[in-house]
């Protein structure tokens, strides 16, 4: 599918400015008319162009350099650079060669292979048809010799038959001049996605590879925006050559991902054909593109380095006047003719074209791309891959040329040729004593036959001396063992997998002394790959010492690029995370955040800098935690700490032996607590894998998982609420870290709830001296704070040491006496004097709420009386009585919002000060105001309004008494709810009133004057019509005031001031009340119904949570009720202005001694591990785990079946492909055991012991058994009792056949011709279908896949099935049975016991047939006597194939039946475990 639009690509005529090549990159948009150039735009400013406008801003800012100046001095630099360091070739001499068979004198090739009118001097873009006396007179001059001076006048004539004999020498014909072709290639093609000019440059093949390289660097800025790790050369089939169905996959989806991996360079000829189309296409399919500032970059670069002769085209590159062609345009095209020059790929990114003179032909190149490659590993420190896919000669030669120079090869077997023939001769090498490869003489021929068969057409009459020189070339690539792999396309393999391992394995990852910097580079690639598997086994070996340093800097590429498996790899190492964080690499972590994600633009608002220190980052968790003391934090000591880091970054780091102690003036600017930072900043980069991994290596896991619950909780309110994705994903991992710090805590309960509750209740050293129950309340982590450990705190501060229930305590409260009655927690002591226990009952939350309680009634009923009754001229006792007990509410309240454990106003505003609280401040306030204007007679009655209001919100305070209760609690929380929602009602509800009341009263009043009434109207009539007061009679006439108006004057409507009904205020109206009544009213219903199920569900969370903010409150009160607390108030305040007065030190008590915080996170830190050690045995054990597995065992099972199919494909042999034909190849065969006779068959003995082990064998080692996990069905059980009966009764078919032929013998009868020959005949029938029917168990490679029994139609005894034939046998078709006897075809035996041990202990992966000698008829007249195998032998193998197959293939569809009865049950399973997770 082609795309409809014109691309944005770079050019010459572009009229909108790329930004970063030099100052400026020009580019082109085809549809938009071209315009001056002018100062230098970006596209930002571009983009604020319209806004400077609008400001009185000119549209573009001025500046003083111009996109010209700029990008025309690069041009200059660069033509330069190549006009002094690059040529090209040309021939200068026109000799004909030879024996052409042409029709005129103008197709006639030079040596050079290129026409007469195609050399240097006459070539011209468009030539006439008729050529010009000067053209001619300066060929003759110059480049054609005497001798042709006169056949080439006329060019249309017929070519001589005896053309003149010259010699043509090509180190003079052929001379270098200044290359003419380098700029950029336009491909006028059509496609989907983005395009870009590719960039090109013609060298001669004798120009150093080195200025082409820095030209790459300098001028093409190759390496930008992300230098590559990784070069991966391409070679193999050309034209002839198509990558198809499978292999193109695995190809395509390999090579890119390695490429993509590593920011790799893919090097091809860059033709459009072969295996370089197959890689441009692959190219196509991954390539993206990198957008930084104003400058587009490809991801993906993939380089073409082809002959400059064999490019069709060519002269469309060249330029007329040498400074290059900006932009070529080039038309590309599929069509592949033999002999002539090929398109260029318009899927290569860079093509550098190498001229060596000659002309129409491909070769020249491989000398050039050779030094190219191994420039580049050698200057730039970059591996290099060469990858063979199929070809040709020449790929062989460059196979060999690449591992001379240590360039390690992947060889992709299966695509025929070349890559057949190395990966042939490569796994039949093997290794002498004296560590020398080698192969064997057998093994030997079949290769010589393989590069006959490949290459032996184009050898011709050097056949015997080109074999000898290939033979050479893959023996002598076969001994680099260390360089090269085999990948066998056609497997269930990937090929960037093959990369990786064939670069450790040829730089000795592992090696025991090896080079510090190359076990680097191979660590750096594996975890590029990703592959910490592969790490752990080739790079971090036991023998292998490594340094910390580059311990480090692994560590740190680790981190960055967020590859959590490579971090705990490199821990294992024995790396030390406090030794490796430092202040330095803190902010260097923070400070290569992404430019364009979510964190960045948030820090850089937050701090004003775009470089952040740990100061910044101190600041925003601040703002995120509420608190964070960390002296590395704070402003003053981030510089001091940035300058002793970066002078220790470059220090040795000291070993586990040494100290560790942070007072160290070394090691300040390490941290005490190394993975807490990480954990932070992988917070805040929203990377979940690094931070459960941290969080399980820090310390106190419960109260970090909080706290990181309060970061998320922070982070979704900082990102912008269009930023859905990232805001999803804080919300998932608040929940994801709430859930694991109430799983341990759960854990830590089952084992010591005292503990449990003593880590709740623990003010935590790592995070600022917060408890878990105030960060869990800041975070509203309910699910938390709902936990059976954070109940039994909060109980157990609600109470108090109170261990009676309420009622006791009411009856404490209302009878003092009954205290005594109430029972009290010891709390250590042994008893508690009288004292004490009325202390512990006043000072318990519990009553001091029932006190409370009480007091506030008593004050509520006192108001009420003071509002209804005593409110007087002069303030009466009760009312001073209650100003005085307002006073104690309001200092009461004040002390409980400074007290509450809430680290800052802000959050204590924000967590602890609801509604109630604000309403409640704000009732008292209002008290006070009207006891003031109570004293002014003219606004008396003002203040017994505000008396009035006052009252109201006393007794709505009440509501919030009904916390305690678990079933008004939520009711209160739902209230809230509704409240929210209903002023968003309200906000929609206006819009329809206001329109309605506003148009009716226009209608209704003709003429009015401006007066508030008509504010009244508008709101007043509209509101309570929506409750049925219709106010029908508001909507006629007013007759009276029309009479009075017609007794003053005549009525108009200009004058008319009286209601007056109009027809369309009661169609208004009812449409009005069906929208407001109908829709508007049923919508707040609903909305209503919404939150009381959402609240209904989560109801005891909800209750849970308020209790603790319930609790925490009445903790922090005086035991003094109100209004004598105002005395405690009192002495609280002196107390403190004492304090700040005389500067008095207070030391804060601290709960828990240090050895109690080290025995409490010792304990918190091994139940974790146990909750970790039952999470993963109960994964293990899960039904998705068992799903998981079984599907993985039957994807296992259909690998196995596709690579039979395929060695079957081959025919059991050893196959090459020459353009797209597969010849088969015999297997060597072994040496042969002395010659044993045996029976045509075994005796009754050996059958039944032949069957009774085949039967235990397929029963132990029955496919069925590899799924025992999965549910039993009846399908086994039948299947197998029917099989055993058959089995018996078949068996003893034979044991009767064969005692009635013995029976027979010892008492023989005449018999007459007919019956003889009728005998004779069966005879032959019998023995035809038992030799098409061997049992197939002689010859699989597994017992599991043997089939059991033998299809109807092919039994010789009629339906019934066969015992297991004798190994050994080859079955004979009919037509060989003619020929030879039983005992002639059959020269070689074994034993009875030989068949059994065999039977038992066959190879899985070989076709063991053991052979002697094959007679003369049945041989093969292609092959050797010790290579060849019966064909009748792999045809009844195909046929007995065939049936297995088919067997397995039912047994496949079975288990996949299974698989989708377990997922069923699965996903039923999953369905009720969410309804009931939260119950």
């Amino acid at each position: 599918m082609a795309s409809t639009g014109r691309r944005i690509y770079p050019s010459e005529d572009m009229t909108g400015h790329l930004h970063g090549y030099r100052g400026g990159l020009q580019s082109r948009m085809s549809d938009l008319p071209s315009e001056p150039l002018t100062s230098y735009v970006t596209l930002e400013d571009a983009r604020y162009s319209d806004i400077r406008k609008r400001i009185g801003l000119p549209r573009l800012p001025k500046r003083t350099s111009t996109l010209q100046d700029g990008y025309e001095q690069v041009l200059e630099e660069q033509t330069e650079f190549i006009r002094a360091h690059f040529h090209m070739k040309e021939c200068k001499q026109f000799v004909p060669k030879p024996d052409q068979k042409v029709k005129i004198v103008k197709d006639l090739k030079c040596h050079c292979g290129e026409i007469l009118y195609n050399h240097a001097g006459l070539r011209k873009t468009t030539r006439q048809k008729n050529m010009a006396t000067t053209h001619l007179e300066f060929a003759q001059s110059f480049l054609v010799p005497a001798e042709y001076a006169d056949i080439v006048k006329n060019e249309r004539a017929k070519p001589p038959e005896d053309m003149p004999k010259v010699a043509w020498n090509a180190g003079k014909a052929i001379q270098t001049f200044t290359t003419n072709a380098f700029g950029k290639i336009s491909f006028d093609i059509e496609q989907i996605g983005g395009m870009k000019p590719a960039k090109y440059i013609r060298v001669a093949s004798t120009d150093s590879e080195k200025h082409v390289l820095e030209m790459m660097l300098k001028y093409w800025r190759i390496l930008e925006p992300v230098p590559p790790k990784l070069v991966i050369s391409v070679i193999g089939g050309a034209k002839n050559f198509k990558l198809d169905g499978r292999m193109r996959d695995t190809f395509n989806s390999g090579l890119i991902k390695a490429a993509k991996t590593t920011s790799a360079w893919l090097i091809t000829s860059g033709f459009n054909m072969g295996v370089m189309k197959a890689v441009g296409q692959a190219v196509h399919e991954g390539q993206t593109f990198q957008w930084d500032n104003d400058r587009m970059t490809h991801v993906l670069r993939c380089i073409g380095i082809a002959p400059w002769g064999y490019v069709k085209g060519r002269n469309f590159l060249e330029s007329s006047d040498g400074k290059g062609k900006f932009n070529a345009h080039y038309r590309t095209s599929n069509t592949i003719l033999h002999g002539q020059p090929v398109h260029l790929n318009a899927d290569h990114t860079h093509f550098i074209f190498v001229d060596d003179g000659m002309r129409n032909r491909y070769g020249g190149v491989a000398d050039f791309r050779a030094r190219f490659e191994e420039n580049i590993m050698s200057s730039r420190g970059i591996p290099v891959v060469l990858v063979v896919v199929e070809g040709g000669q020449d790929a062989l030669m460059d196979a060999g040329t690449s591992l001379k120079q240590g360039i390690p090869v992947v060889v992709c077997s299966g695509t025929g040729r070349a890559a057949d023939i190395l990966a042939y001769a490569f796994n039949h090498t093997v290794k002498a004593t004296n560590g020398e490869r080698f192969m064997r003489q057998k093994h030997l021929r079949v290769l010589e036959n393989k590069l006959f068969t490949a290459y032996g057409k184009s050898w011709g009459k050097k056949a015997d001396t080109e074999s000898v020189k290939y033979m050479e070339i893959v023996k002598e690539c076969c001994q680099y063992e260390e360089r090269i792999i085999i990948f066998p396309i056609n497997k269930h393999e990937d090929l960037d997998l093959a990369i990786l391992s064939v670069l450790l394995k040829a730089g000795g990852g592992g090696k025991a002394g090896g080079n510090h910097l190359d076990q680097l580079n191979q660590l750096k690639l594996a975890l590029t790959w990703n592959r910490a598997d592969i790490a752990q086994e080739e790079i971090f070996r036991e023998d292998v010492n490594w340094s910390q340093e580059h311990l480090m800097e692994a560590m740190t590429m680790a981190l960055e690029e967020n590859k959590m498996d490579f971090v705990r790899l490199i821990l294992n190492q024995g790396i030390i995370m406090r030794e490796y964080l430092t202040v330095h690499r803190l902010e260097s972590l923070y400070n290569k955040i992404p430019k364009h994600g979510y964190l960045r633009p948030l820090l850089t608002r937050f701090s004003k800098k775009t470089d952040f220190c740990l100061s910044d980052i101190g600041a925003f968790l601040t703002r995120l935690l509420d608190k964070y003391d960390d002296e590395k934090f704070q402003e003053g000591d981030t510089q001091k700490l940035a300058v002793i880091s970066q002078s220790s970054s470059v220090r040795k780091p000291k070993m586990m032996m040494e100290s560790t102690d942070t007072d160290d003036i070394e090691e300040k600017d390490q941290f005490k607590r190394p993975y807490k930072q990480l954990l932070i900043w992988a917070i805040l980069m929203n990377r979940v894998d690094l931070a459960l991994f941290f969080w399980e290596m820090g310390e106190e896991p419960i109260s970090s998982a909080i706290a990181i619950t309060r970061i998320c909780q922070g982070m979704f309110k900082k990102i912008p609420k269009y930023q859905t994705k990232i805001r999803q994903d804080f919300v998932e991992m608040k929940i994801m870290f709430e859930k694991l710090a109430m799983l341990v805590l759960d854990e830590c309960h089952l084992v010591d709830p005292s503990k449990a509750m003593m880590l709740v209740e623990r003010k935590s050293l790592i995070w600022s001296k917060m408890s878990c129950l105030q960060m869990a309340a800041s975070a509203n982590d309910q699910a938390f704070l709902s936990s059976v450990a954070c109940q039994d705190s909060i109980n157990t501060t609600w109470k108090h040491g109170i261990l009676s229930s309420w009622k006791y305590v009411l009856m404490g409260i209302l009878i003092p006496p009954f205290i005594f009655f109430v029972e009290v927690a010891k709390m250590g002591e042994t008893r508690l004097s009288v004292a004490q226990k009325l202390l512990t009952f006043y000072t318990a939350p519990m009553t001091k709420f029932g006190c409370y309680t009480m007091s506030y009634l008593a004050f509520l009923a006192l108001f009420s009386f003071l509002v209804l009754v005593d409110f007087k001229a002069t303030p009466s006792v009760v009312e001073w009585i209650c100003i005085l007990w307002a006073l104690s509410f309001l200092t009461g309240e004040t002390h409980t919002f400074l007290m509450f454990p809430i680290p800052t106003w802000k959050g204590k505003l924000r967590d602890w000060f609801g509604l109630l609280d604000k309403m409640d401040i704000c009732n008292l306030i209002l008290v006070f105001i009207g006891f003031g204007l109570r004293w002014f007679p003219h606004l008396f009655f003002s203040a017994k309004m505000i008396y009035c209001f006052n009252v109201i919100i006393f007794y709505l305070r009440i509501l919030k008494v009904y916390t305690a209760n678990s079933q008004l609690g939520p009711k209160l929380f739902m209230i809230m709810r509704m409240l929210e929602e209903l002023v968003l009602f309200v906000m929609i509800l206006v819009v329809f009133l206001l329109a309605y009341g506003v148009a009716s009263q226009g209608l209704l009043y003709p003429q009015r004057k401006p007066d508030a009434v008509i504010l009244k109207d508008i709101v007043f009539y509209p509101y309570w019509q929506l409750y049925g007061e219709i106010f029908l009679d508001e909507i006629e006439t007013d007759q009276t005031c029309m009479a009075a108006l017609q007794n003053m004057t005549s009525v108009t409507p200009f004058n008319n001031t009286c209601r007056t009904s109009n027809w369309m205020v009661p169609i208004l109206l009812g449409i009005y009340l069906s929208v407001g009544n109908i829709l508007l009213l049923n919508l707040l219903i609903a909305i209503f119904s919404h939150v009381f199920d959402t609240v209904e569900q989560n109801s005891i969370e909800i209750w849970k949570f308020q209790m603790y903010y319930l609790v925490m409150e009445y903790d922090i009160k005086s035991s003094i009720i109100p209004p004598f607390n105002i005395i405690k108030h009192a002495f609280y305040l002196l107390k403190w202005l004492f304090r700040k007065t005389c500067c008095k030190k207070t030391t804060e008590t601290q709960q828990y001694l240090q050895r109690h915080l080290a025995y409490l996170q010792l304990f918190e830190k091994e139940m974790m591990a146990n909750y970790l050690r039952h999470e993963k045995a109960s994964q293990s054990n899960s039904l998705e785990t068992k799903v998981k597995n079984l599907q993985k065992r039957v994807d296992e099972l259909t690998k196995l079946i596709e690579d039979e199919l395929i060695a079957e494909q081959h025919g059991f042999g050893t196959e090459t492909t020459m353009l797209g034909q597969t010849q088969t190849l015999p297997q060597p065969v072994k040496e042969q055991k002395p010659e044993k006779k045996i029976s045509r068959w075994p005796s009754i003995k050996s059958v039944l012991k032949l069957r009774d082990e085949e039967q235990r064998l397929q029963e132990g080692l029955n496919i069925d058994n590899l799924f025992a996990e999965a549910p039993e069905d009846l399908y086994n059980k039948h299947k197998l009792e029917g099989e055993t009966s058959r089995k018996k009764d078949v068996v003893m078919d034979e044991v009767k056949k064969k005692h009635k032929k013995k029976k027979a013998k010892k008492e023989p009868k005449r018999e007459s011709k007919k019956e003889k020959k009728k005998k004779k005949r069966d005879r032959f029938e019998d023995d035809e279908d038992k030799e098409l029917n061997i049992n197939l168990a002689d010859y699989d490679r597994k017992p599991e896949y043997s089939f059991k029994h033998m299809d109807s139609d092919s039994s010789p005894t009629r339906g019934h099935p066969l015992p297991s034939a004798p190994r050994g046998l080859i079955p004979l078709s009919p037509r060989q049975s003619f020929l030879k006897s039983r005992s002639e075809a059959l020269p070689w035996s074994e034993s009875e016991d030989d068949i059994y041990g065999k039977q038992t202990s066959r190879s899985l992966n070989t076709l063991n047939i053991q052979t002697k000698e094959i007679p003369r008829e049945l041989q093969s007249p292609d092959f050797s006597d010790d290579e060849n195998v019966s064909k009748s032998a792999q045809s009844s193998r195909f046929l007995a194939n065939r049936r297995a197959r088919r067997q397995e293939r039912k047994r496949i569809s079975d288990l996949e039946e299974r698989l989708m009865e377990l997922e069923r049950s699965s996903a039923s399973q999953d369905h009720s475990y969410s309804r009931n997770k939260y119950r």
